[in-house]
């Protein structure tokens, strides 16, 4: 069963996250709806998107939404508003944990991730375990609009773990001192979901270092090269970002192109294995190691069940300028070749693209 660590943002020790040492070598490894497939009539028409540029000293509407938010309580009401079970929720289950990430920059994104979900019994999921792996997650990635006069933030998918679901989410919101709410829109039988957020506290003393790593880092290239500096391996048309908070937690999203939405409501057990092969979705603090030249994402929660329940990931880094170059320790292949992965990242910086 996995323990899963749903309370990072106030169990952590603020000055342990830079400080921390941990075991180095590991290798490799491979969001808000209420985790619903959306319907049609929880969609909406996004509004214009904000510039980065600030022309004003009034703050933006979308600065109170900048940081890094936990999910805290999830809520089903209907039409009449009484509470209901999500519809969503893994069976038996409905205990989940997630983020959310609003940047200055106007970039967002999402995980959120059923509790206590078990790893494949092989190396690759059975029909059922695939699609439970899939039941009650939630992954997506873009930008985000704020219209405050009607009280809506609507978020801009690039790319999400469900491949239909629509563009543009938009998102009835409040604010209670630390506390976020969204709500979508009702479903055609009058049911709504509500998901309040906590805002998670930035680092008291960040690094240098550490502020080189802040903010959304879009993806460039994914590749592994063998010990003569072949190229063996790289993922044309692959997408995505890589995102460090100054609250000290990172999220990884990645999505293959050429996508099919699933041809029903719900994904068929073929669909959901597609699905988790073509995108790849983890989250937990991250501790930086200036000295010895890596970064380590410590995971809570990810989509990956074969990889499931706290699993430190060591990255080897290089930033240069806008790039950042990230490096796993290398690995074998059955007849002895060294195989060396890098994927490079470059900052992104707004509507004017990466700075």
């Amino acid at each position: 069963m996995l323990t899963v660590n749903t309370d990072v943002g106030h169990s952590l020790k603020r000055e342990g996250i830079m400080r921390r040492s941990l075991p180095a070598p590991i290798v490799l490894a491979g969001v808000v709806a209420f985790c619903e497939f959306p319907t049609a009539a929880a969609q909406g028409n996004a509004p214009n998107r904000p510039s980065a540029t600030r022309t004003s000293t009034r703050p933006s509407p979308k600065d109170r939404f900048v940081g890094t938010w936990k999910l805290v309580n999830t809520e089903q009401r209907n039409a009449r508003g009484e509470v209901i079970p999500p519809a969503s929720a893994a069976p038996g289950n409905p205990n989940r944990t997630g983020y959310i990430i609003y940047d200055p920059t106007g970039y967002m994104a999402v995980s959120i991730m059923p509790v206590g979900r078990t790893k494949y019994v092989g190396a690759q999921p059975t029909d059922d375990e695939a699609k439970a792996a899939i039941t009650g997650y939630a992954a997506y990635f873009g930008t985000f609009s704020v219209n405050e006069a009607e009280g809506i933030v609507t978020h801009h998918l690039q790319g999400s773990l469900n491949p239909g679901m629509a563009p543009d989410q938009k998102r009835f919101f409040e604010f209670s001192g630390k506390r976020l709410s969204l709500k979508p829109p009702r479903a055609s039988n009058g049911n709504q979901s509500r998901l309040t957020w906590e805002r998670i506290p930035d680092l008291p003393n960040p690094t240098a270092e550490h502020r080189r790593f802040f903010g959304f880092f879009k993806l460039v290239s994914n590749e592994r090269r063998n010990e003569k500096g072949e190229l063996v391996l790289t993922n044309p048309g692959q997408r995505g970002y890589i995102i460090y908070t100054p609250a000290g937690f990172m999220m990884v999203h990645m999505v293959q192109p050429d996508r099919k939405p699933y041809s029903g409501a719900q994904p068929t057990p073929e669909e959901a294995r597609q699905a988790l092969r073509t995108y790849t979705n983890y989250f937990g603090p991250f501790y930086i190691h200036e000295t010895d030249g890596y970064v380590v994402h410590d995971q809570v929660g990810t989509l990956n069940m074969g990889r499931n329940g706290p699993n430190p990931l060591q990255r080897f880094y290089q930033l240069s300028g806008t790039r950042l170059m990230l490096k796993p320790p290398a690995t074998f292949t059955p007849d002895g070749h060294t195989v060396q992965g890098t994927i490079t990242w470059e900052h992104v910086d707004g509507d004017r693209g990466t700075r």
